[in-house]
Order: structure tokens, then sequence, then C-alpha cells
């Protein structure tokens, strides 16, 4: 009995009756995961609202009261395209590219740490004319779709040692560039994906808790020794994390004035619009201490409103990863999951001081055009992997 397959439909001959999806696990093409959609379209529309509150009054300064949000509406508007596309385009079809993508995105991150515009001592920006971008987002999506390709190619070369050398340095190299760049953030978003996406492809469990714990060791003692021998930055950072009302007016300001920020919260917030400590306090209110100025105006309420669309968003991701269809689907779910989910984890921890401060934007929210374009067009691959699930 012959069949016929049309966007994972079945057809037999009439009179004879189908059997199940589920008894012989075909795989089918489904629509996308709407959860993930609305979830990703509400947490951008948040973000807007939120980016033309948090910047008024440095706007007010400028004279161009609009300037940010117009910004931040063009990339949104960008990403959504972006994000269709991404989503209809088989990630198969994408994933060929993954090789240019991940090899531009490395040129683009050298030349950022050589002549690329710089703040506070780092680098992250390439300016054309009136339009900037920050090759570190395109990094991240191209590292993941190059170590899923690397991994898929070969499902055991992972767990030799030629093959793990491979991957290592498929890894190693844009981190190298982004430090150079001094943009630490970005480098620990990068470890993080090619750590989740190693450890799923590897049955060797306790080698990974080991090796993960080695590093967080090994982090932890060079900033101790930064510190206390040496006089780093990072060092100094690390020390001011910990006590920061000991330095309120100098390293420990920004991190103080967001403490008052989500202190004077409450539980419903000041109402939106109403923040004080965008008012000159909070430097760059919009951009990485966003949700501190979130909680401010809408309160401890719709701070943990945030967190649970981002939570649903991760588990939905997660879900997606678990039915893809093939181990390429769910190490590209997987790796946009995680790159999400770090992101997240980071921004809110250096809000609340719960970890140092390191510069990195809130997913969907925080101010910056590159930022919110390259992260849609991540969750559009994420969509595209719901489609195309085991049944």
């Amino acid at each position: 009995m012959s069949a016929q397959r049309d966007r994972g439909v079945v057809a037999f001959p009439r009179g004879k009756r189908s059997p199940s999806p589920r008894s012989d696990n075909r795989i089918f093409i489904k629509e996308y995961d709407h959860i993930i959609f609305v979830c990703t379209i509400v947490l951008v529309a948040v973000g807007l609202i939120m980016v033309l509150s948090a910047s008024y009054y440095s706007a007010l300064h400028t004279g161009n009261l609009f300037g940010l949000f117009r910004t931040q509406a063009f990339g949104a508007a960008l990403g959504f395209v972006g994000m269709v596309i991404a989503a209809t385009v088989n990630y198969k079809l994408v994933s060929r590219f993954s090789s240019w993508l991940y090899l531009a995105s490395c040129v683009l991150l050298a030349y950022t740490a050589l002549f690329g515009r710089e703040v506070n001592g780092a680098r992250r920006w390439i300016e054309i004319g009136p339009v900037s971008f920050q090759p570190s987002e395109l990094a991240k999506v191209a590292v993941i779709l190059v170590l899923a390709v690397y991994i898929n190619q070969d499902k055991d070369r992972v767990n030799n040692l030629k093959g793990l050398l491979g991957y290592a340095a498929l890894t190693i190299i844009p981190i190298i560039l982004v430090l150079w760049g001094r943009n630490l953030s970005t480098a620990i978003i990068i470890a993080a994906i090619s750590f989740i996406l190693l450890f799923l492809s590897s049955p060797y469990f306790w080698r990974f808790i080991a090796g993960a714990a080695a590093l967080v060791g090994a982090g932890i003692a060079f900033l101790l020794i930064d510190y206390h021998f040496l006089s780093g930055f990072r060092g100094r950072r690390f020390a001011i994390w910990q006590r920061p009302f000991d330095d309120p007016l100098g390293m420990g300001f920004q991190t103080v004035q967001s403490l008052f920020a989500i202190g004077s919260g409450g539980l419903f917030g000041r109402g939106l619009g109403n923040s004080m400590q965008k008012r000159y306090y909070l430097p760059e209110a919009q951009n990485d201490f966003i949700f501190a100025i979130i909680i401010e105006e809408l309160g401890l309420f719709g701070g943990a409103i945030i967190l649970l669309l981002f939570g649903i968003l991760i588990w939905r991701g997660m879900r997606a990863a678990a039915t893809a269809r093939s181990t390429l689907g769910t190490l590209i779910a997987a790796g946009v999951t995680t790159m999400i989910a770090v992101q997240v984890i980071i921004n809110v921890g250096v809000v609340t001081n719960t970890i140092p401060n390191t510069g990195i934007p809130m997913p969907f929210i925080s101010y910056g055009g590159t930022s919110i374009s390259v992260m849609m067009v991540a969750v559009g691959l994420l969509l595209n992997v719901s489609r195309h699930q085991k049944t």
C-alpha cells in the first residue's frame, strides 16, 4: 500500500483506515508554537513601552524625545521580518550557511576589537555613518548554528580527542575575539551555549560536572588574584559587588542606584512613567538596568510577570528541543533557549546585585537595535524547529 505525504498528512486509499500518527512515530510538520510567538511579541511590546519610559529624561536632554524609541521600534520591525523568514525557511537550509556566518562574525569581531567605537574602555560597536552595529550579537547565533552543524555531521566526534579539539577551537576563537574587545558577558554566553550543546551530545555526564566546577573555581581564583595581587579592573568590580555601599559614588554607583529603584518600587510600583531613578540617577537606565526601572514603576508584581513570560518562553523552547525531529533541530533549539535563559539570569542577577556587574541586555526589552533584531531572528529559528517535531 503506497502513501503520500503532504505537510505531515499521510493519505491512504479510500476504504482503508489510516493508522494513528503516534502509533508509527512518523514525523509531521505542524504549525509553529504559538506560545513562543505570543510570549516574544508581548516581551517586545513591553520593551518598547519601557524604553520610551526609561529614556524619557535623557531624551529631553538631547532634544529628541522619541529618538531611542524610534531606533528600538525599527529594530523590532526589522527583527519581526527576520523572525518570520527564519521561521518559514527550513532550518536545515539555514544551517548550510553556518560556516560563512561564523567566519563573517569572527572577521567583524576582530575589526570591532581593532577599530570599533570605544565606550568605557570596551569596543563593541561598528559605526557606518548614522548606523551602528554590534557584531557580538550576531556571533552568538553564528556559534549556535556552527556548533550544531559540527555535532550533527558526526554525532560521535565530540567523544574523541580530535573532534573535541575542533569543537573547542570553534568555541574559543570568538571568545578570544570578544574578550579582546573587553566584552566579558558575551564570552560567558558563548561559553554557556557551547557547554550545553556539548553536554547534550555526550554521554559523559560526570565529566561535564567536574569540568564546570573546575571552570567556576578557576574564574573565582582569577578574580581573587586579580584583586589582591594585580589590582585589576575585574578584581575591583568583584570586590565592590560584595560591598557596593563602600563606594556609592564610584564603582558601586550604578548598583546602588539600581537597588534604590528596586526598593522603592514596592509591590505594585510607582506607576508607569513615574520612576525617580531614571531622572539622571541610574546611568543608561534604558539599557542593561531597565529591569530595575520596570520594578520601580510596575513593582514586584510587574517584574514577576516579566520573569513568568521568560519562564514560559524558556520552557517552550526546551520542549521544542526535546521533541525536534532531528539532532540538528534539537541542538539549534537548545542553543537559542540557552542564549535567552543565560542572558535573563545574568541581567537579573546584575540588576539585583546577586552577581558582579557585567554589561548584558535583557532580551527583547533593553534598548539596542542589534540585540532585539538578532534575538527575534533567533526566536524565528526556534519557531522553525517547533514546526518539525516527532509525534
